[in-house]
């Protein structure tokens, strides 16, 4: 036997020996979840998790919003102290889920097989940063079509490069803090904040094979990448005394309109709607890529936004699509009749395939083939509604990082988020808009949320809030950074929040404007 096959055969034997410790340790096979497609808005995350006790309280938490529309995801239970309660369905094929209405969203509710065996939480990670528009305001058709290209390049890497599963994908994503000095002078070196969001896709790679050839492989494949689509890339600074937020810049391009999307003008159009979907399933290697290969095939459709990680050893990939052409209205009356029907099947590709060829999108015959064997074969596909494209405000908004550990709890998410909030209202109550002034509770949006559990009972979490700038001008006396002074006061607050609430368990909060600032121990 080969070195490599000594390799495999003992990581099997491992996944196995994990798959039945996950297995003994949790007396229950299924995970119970939510899916819920809003419209972004502000305080409907915190509404949804600030429900009464008779609900079922989040578990593990997603969460994001770009594009004017967002997502929340959770794994649920409806015996927060006891654990999951199972929800069974019948054998068969499972048809395509009928979305719950509710004020303004489409709330999917389901259960699905986890994956003891996924290696989520490995130290050995390769992460990485692609930034394709950098400077862009609105989201243009050609943006929609490279994100779709980058996310299948990244997903290949993964599995066919160095066969190892793929842990997270976030679009958009803040870019690296810039670093200024004068003539290369350390004494006048400043840090200046970068916009809240850009048109960037992080990702983040479990290594099986933790050697600094697989390191290098993966590194040269993304920099050849960049070089040739005009990209700027950076990896995750892994020398010591560095921790998660800090980047090491790999290849520097200037931000110029990628040299493969210049072919057609139309291309250059801002986009007009966008439609989230969000596939579910066990967490196994190349299920992404399967989904976005299939996406490739029809030239119409672009990834505008995207969000993908584990939770409860069950892979979540959601994806905003821009379909060229095609309006809201006409989007949704199509999708609702497809979804009302019962022969329509969940299974990613069938479902996507009906779905185009009623909107009249024939698949390019020259495109990639789909894969022999379909990974996403039991995943389940909950699509809509679609929402009008709205530009985001970020380059008016600054990023404000938070991060909580909290026992587990009746409560769950609502005790910090609620706390956080206060906690905003408290520092900044009058914040001067163009229609009148509001509190930064009022205005903060949360871009970007991550709750997860330990085996301890413990849920750790981090957010990103894009908060008004305007917030600013109340700390801006003194020699210390306003967005500083901003960040200490809220994290003050916010403890404060905390005591009075009388919540028991919630502690390490922390606030900062930049990531790598965050406790040591937050999750992607």
């Amino acid at each position: 036997m080969t070195v490599r096959g000594q390799r495999i055969s003992v990581r099997n034997v491992a996944d196995l020996a994990r798959a039945g410790f996950e297995i003994a340790r949790q007396p229950v096979t299924k995970v119970d979840f939510e899916v819920h497609h809003a419209m972004a808005r502000h305080g409907y995350l915190r509404e949804l998790v600030s429900a009464d006790a008779d609900h079922a309280v989040f578990l593990e938490t997603l969460c994001t919003a770009t594009n004017g529309a967002g997502v929340v995801i959770g794994t649920r239970t409806r015996k927060p102290l006891d654990g999951t309660e199972v929800v069974e369905h019948l054998g068969g094929t499972q048809p395509a889920e009928r979305p719950e209405q509710n004020a303004g969203a489409w709330v999917f509710h389901q259960t699905t097989s986890p994956n003891p065996t996924f290696i989520y939480e490995s130290a050995q990670t390769f992460e990485g940063l692609i930034a394709v528009d950098p400077g862009a305001r609105e989201v243009g058709e050609w943006h929609g079509l490279a994100v779709r290209d980058l996310l299948r390049e990244i997903s290949d890497a993964a599995s066919a490069l160095v066969d190892a599963p793929l842990l997270s994908l976030q679009c958009p994503a803040q870019l690296p803090t810039i670093v200024k000095t004068r003539n290369h002078d350390l004494r006048t070196r400043k840090e200046v904040a970068p916009p809240c969001a850009s048109l960037a896709v992080r990702f983040a790679i479990a290594l099986r094979d933790a050697s600094a050839a697989a390191r290098f492989e993966l590194a040269d494949r993304f920099r050849e990448l960049c070089e040739k689509h005009g990209y700027s890339f950076w990896l995750a600074d892994t020398r010591p005394g560095h921790r998660q937020g800090n980047w090491f810049e790999v290849y520097h391009a200037d931000g110029e309109f990628s040299p493969l999307y210049k072919g057609d003008l139309r291309s250059r159009q801002r986009i007009g709607t966008c439609l989230p979907m969000t596939f579910v399933g066990p967490a196994r290697i190349g299920s992404t890529h399967a989904i976005v290969s299939f996406l490739q095939r029809y030239p119409q459709v672009g990834v505008v936004g995207c969000a993908g990680t584990t939770l409860s050893d069950v892979a979540f990939v959601h994806l905003q699509l821009a379909i060229h052409g095609v309006a809201a209205d006409r989007l949704n009356r199509i999708l609702g009749k497809l979804l009302g029907e019962s022969s329509t099947a969940a299974r990613p590709h069938k479902l996507l395939r009906e779905l185009f060829k009623r909107l009249g999108l024939p698949p390019d015959p020259d495109g990639p083939d789909a894969a022999a064997q379909d990974p996403t074969g039991d995943y389940q596909t909950f699509a809509g509604p679609a929402f009008p494209y709205r530009p985001f405000q970020m380059p008016d908004c600054m990023a404000v990082w938070v991060s909580w550990e909290i026992a587990r709890q009746q409560r769950g998410l609502a005790a910090p988020l609620d706390c956080l909030y206060r906690a905003l209202a408290q520092v900044a109550p009058a914040v001067p808009m163009p229609d009148g002034t509001a509190s930064a509770g009022e205005l903060a949006t949360v871009e970007y949320l991550i709750c997860r559990a330990t085996e301890q009972s413990v849920l750790r979490g981090k957010a990103k809030l894009a908060v008004p700038k305007q917030v600013l001008r109340q700390f801006a006396s003194g020699v210390e950074l306003p967005a500083s002074k901003l960040c200490a006061s809220l994290e003050e607050a916010w403890k404060a929040q905390v005591d009075q609430s009388g919540v028991d368990g919630v502690s390490e909060l922390t606030v900062a404007w930049r990531e790598s600032w965050l406790g040591h121990w937050t999750y992607s």
